[in-house]
């Protein structure tokens, strides 16, 4: 199958455009030696459990929304351990990600500084204000918008925050969930798996 096609939401070709977009372990490099396919990474990281890496590389493959709505996927996997103020966070960032207003971004940044990016819904929130459709300043101050790839650090952020915190055994399992709802994502579903 041709990887265009088959990660059709993925905008870019080669995992060359996407390796320079964040921070990676000392060990990717020599992991993905020989790779040059977007799939042949995905597949190689997943099989090395570089799951760090491996969010940090989805979340910047893919485009705004879908990272967005792959984060709130997965922060939502650990819904039994968010306390009611995270649980309101998290509810604000799924009406941002199934209905975006400007109103909506402010109120998740609200959060963000409200839960101090302790914790992941917080980072998810984060990300939802720096998602790039509007100013990351006071509203009445000349508008800022962020980096463009601020988003994709924050929802990997998130992703492997609430894999690791607060503690518990299922992270194998977990981010086994995470690229699989993010696999599915990049091929244009909802991440309904």
């Amino acid at each position: 199958m041709n990887q265009i096609l088959e990660y059709k939401k993925i905008p870019y070709v080669s995992p060359e455009q996407i390796l320079p977009l964040f921070t990676a372990s000392e060990d990717l490099p020599t992991v993905i030696v020989g790779k040059t396919t977007i799939k042949e990474v995905i597949n190689e990281l997943q099989e090395q459990t570089l799951y760090f890496d491996l969010v940090q590389f989805l979340a910047h493959a893919l485009p705004v929304r879908e990272a967005l709505l792959w984060a709130y996927l997965c922060v939502s996997r650990r819904n039994n351990t968010w306390n009611q103020s995270q649980m309101a966070c998290l509810s604000a960032c799924k009406q941002w990600i199934f209905s975006p207003s400007e109103e909506g971004r402010r109120r998740c940044e609200l959060f963000a500084n409200r839960l101090e990016l302790q914790c992941a819904p917080s980072w998810l929130a984060q990300g939802i204000f720096w998602n790039g459709s509007g100013s990351i300043v006071s509203p009445e101050l000349p508008s800022v918008l962020p980096d463009p790839k601020l988003y994709a650090k924050a929802s990997s952020g998130a992703i492997n925050m609430a894999a690791a915190l607060p503690e518990w055994d299922g992270q194998k399992e977990y981010y086994q969930q995470a690229i699989t709802i993010a696999t599915n994502i990049a091929n244009g579903g909802l991440g309904d798996v």
